[in-house]
């Protein structure tokens, strides 16, 4: 398989089927989708920077992640969503293969592979971690921007460090998603009609009351609920909340999807990202019924979101 040398394009395309193939082996056990994940984990291990000498020019060095030239003006620069995008699913594997014996006995050693290529990816971005601005409140900081990350970027490397926290046990990881949650959480909007809002790129204080698009809020929406489950910041009422937010404004009866997480006047331009709120469907029953009956609407089908949704669709729906 030719690898693509560009973080991003990896991060918005391979990933997406790479999570699908980790939450269809997490429901099923299926060696089939074990064998691929290992496969395309080895494939994305052998194109690492580090691996091929592609140097950051931001950071000055080469570091065990996937960079990009087309986010950063053409300069080389490894973005922390990018790098949370790919080594998510990776961990995650890992968290599922270490909880069961069987598995363990089958696949640890590829696992521990793995694991150990996520860990190392994730890495470099802990010096990118501060604590505040509020009480209880983390964030990331970015070296190309040269202040503070948007939301999605933020909570894509903290989605991987949440599966490293299952896979290794590692306090730390924890401690700083639980921050980033609490970040995040307390820049959440309530609207008059009880759906959940908030920013793409909130400050770190003052108010911001644009909308994020519904692409880019698909990694914020999972971020919460994994945390919901997990036992971290969010609550059933906060994915009620949003549960509101993707019927009332995302999602609508007529089948018009709308562009953003608020009052919309333009729909439809982020079609197939409603299928990467798949993981809300399993706590919120509405969502679950307006995500499967969407399933066949022009621009979903057949998309790359299309395996993720699935694979998220088919989890069995949340005890209350």
């Amino acid at each position: 398989m030719l690898f693509r040398s560009d973080g991003g394009q990896l991060a918005w395309g391979e990933s997406y089927l790479l999570a699908a193939l980790v939450e269809m082996f997490a429901v099923s056990h299926d060696p089939g989708h074990a064998a691929s994940v290992v496969a395309i984990g080895d494939w994305l291990d052998r194109g690492r920077d580090d691996r091929n000498g592609r140097r950051d020019e931001i950071r000055q060095r080469v570091l065990p992640a996937w960079s990009s030239e087309r986010y950063s003006k053409g300069q080389r620069y490894t973005w922390a969503v990018h790098t949370g995008m790919i080594a998510a699913p990776l961990a995650r594997f890992a968290a599922i293969v270490r909880s069961d014996p069987t598995l363990r006995a089958r696949w640890g050693t590829e696992a521990d592979r793995l694991l150990r290529v996520a860990e190392e990816a994730v890495a470099p971005f802990d010096e990118d971690f501060r604590s505040g601005p509020g009480p209880d409140e983390g964030h990331l900081v970015c070296p190309y921007l040269k202040k503070p990350l948007p939301l999605n970027m933020q909570n894509a490397l903290a989605r991987a460090w949440l599966a490293l926290a299952d896979a290794t046990g590692d306090a730390r990881y924890r401690e700083r998603v639980t921050k980033l949650a609490v970040f995040f959480r307390q820049r959440i909007r309530t609207e008059g009609d009880g759906a959940a809002t908030w920013a793409y790129w909130p400050p770190l204080s003052g108010t911001n009351d644009t909308f994020e698009d519904i692409s880019h809020a698909s990694i914020n929406v999972d971020f919460m609920v994994q945390c919901h489950e997990h036992g971290i910041v969010f609550t059933r009422e906060d994915l009620e909340r949003v549960g509101r937010t993707f019927t009332l404004h995302v999602m609508l009866a007529d089948d018009r999807i709308g562009d953003h997480i608020g009052a919309n006047r333009k729909f439809n331009t982020h079609r197939d990202a409603v299928l990467r709120w798949g993981r809300l469907a399993k706590h919120v029953p509405e969502v679950s019924s307006r995500l499967t009956q969407s399933l066949t609407l022009p621009g979903l089908k057949g998309s790359a979101a299309e395996p993720l949704g699935l694979a998220l669709l088919s989890q069995p729906p949340a005890t209350p």
